[in-house]
């Protein structure tokens, strides 16, 4: 099975000596001392290349297995960086709302949740273009320690204190919209954990969809 790795870097890019136009003179006479010099530029086309920091890019490129995307935006912009990163989660430059375009996606994937580990958010806190309504998302921080009361020694009696759990959440159900809700979130992490954990899943291959973080080398040898 296929695996989508979603990679967000978050944080300040400098663009125009990410992706550079050499050709372009008014790329020189905007930045005499950040340009970088048209020797240097590791050039992928005619008039646009790449960093020279990013040599390992130009080799998938040229593998024809890299694309670059310009210019991405949206009309009307009115230069918020809090409305624009609304839109980076949601893709959804016309409303307001609430779901993030990945938590869509994976609902439509797998609309009756199935597979409670159709995506699997690599980090401690959940991006907002995974959240949505009816969408079970596991988050893991590390791989070897994830799961529910992990740090106990004695098997037996975590296994007790797990079904003490189950027991609590299940009677939950029906007894209005926030014990319900409550008790569905208990079960989901239950199983999710139960899942990550189990040994036909420890080569990480079954999951479909990760969405990494932070440490990229490590968190994306997961989605392998």
């Amino acid at each position: 099975d296929k695996s989508l790795v979603v990679i967000q870097l978050t944080g300040g890019n400098d663009y125009m000596n990410t992706v550079i136009p050499f050709t372009n003179p008014h790329y020189y006479d905007n930045r005499p001392k950040l340009g970088v010099s048209e020797n240097d530029v590791l050039k992928l086309t005619d008039d646009m290349g790449l960093h020279p920091s990013l040599k390992p890019l130009e080799q998938i490129y040229n593998q024809g297995n890299l694309a670059i995307v310009n210019g991405v935006g949206w009309s009307k912009s009115n230069r918020s960086h809090f409305r624009c990163m609304d839109i980076w989660h949601t893709a959804e430059p016309d409303s307001y709302t609430t779901e993030g375009w990945l938590g869509k996606a994976a609902r439509q994937l797998d609309p009756t949740q199935e597979n409670r580990v159709t995506v699997v958010n690599l980090g401690q806190s959940l991006p907002r273009s995974l959240m949505a309504e009816g969408v079970s998302v596991a988050s893991v921080s590390n791989i070897d320690t994830h799961g529910l009361l992990s740090s106990m020694e004695q098997d037996l009696e975590r296994k007790m204190l797990l079904n003490h759990f189950a027991q609590i959440y299940s009677p939950a159900i029906g007894r209005g919209p926030t014990m319900e809700y409550l008790s569905r979130t208990g079960i989901n992490a239950l199983n999710e954990a139960d899942k990550i954990n189990h040994p036909e899943h420890q080569d990480h291959q079954k999951s479909p969809s990760y969405f990494l973080t932070t440490n990229l080398p490590e968190r994306f040898q997961l989605s392998l």
